[in-house]
């Protein structure tokens, strides 16, 4: 199955989702008010989203030229070194407005709020960690 194939599932199914959750939020009474106007809005969003890429899906499908090309440029090298690249870098400044959060919600005495960050914070370095030790046996 090819790249606009997959993408063509994974979007209908997607909107499939959705639609469901979109349905079951306009039957059901939460207990809280806001609840029905954040359920609507994430569904209606996901919807939107899963419709236009099923769009975008079947214009890829019904050009197989421009399918193959955007297919060869997302596996290519170096996309791949430059998409690793970019996601390393942003985690890192994710790292350090994460420290940063700590620190300031430490100095305002948010005690729930700073250890939450903090928490969040060591989780992704023992995530890398293990990562890190992972990749480097494996490759």
């Amino acid at each position: 199955m090819n790249y606009a194939k997959k993408q063509f599932v994974f979007f209908i199914v997607y909107t499939v989702i959705d639609i469901v959750a979109f349905t079951v939020a306009l039957f059901h009474n939460f207990a809280y008010d806001y609840s029905n106007g954040l359920i609507y809005g994430i569904a209606g969003a996901c919807t939107a989203t899963g419709i236009l890429g099923t769009i975008s899906s079947i214009r890829l499908i019904n050009n197989p030229k421009k399918a193959e090309r955007i297919e060869i440029a997302k596996n290519e090298e170096r996309t791949q070194l430059i998409r690793m690249k970019s996601h390393s870098s942003a985690y890192t400044i994710i790292i350090f407005l994460e420290s940063i959060t700590t620190i300031i919600l430490g100095f305002l005495r948010l005690k729930e709020a700073s250890i939450t960050i903090a928490t969040i914070l060591i989780a992704q370095i023992i995530i890398t960690i293990i990562f890190l030790s992972y990749y480097s046996k494996k490759y």
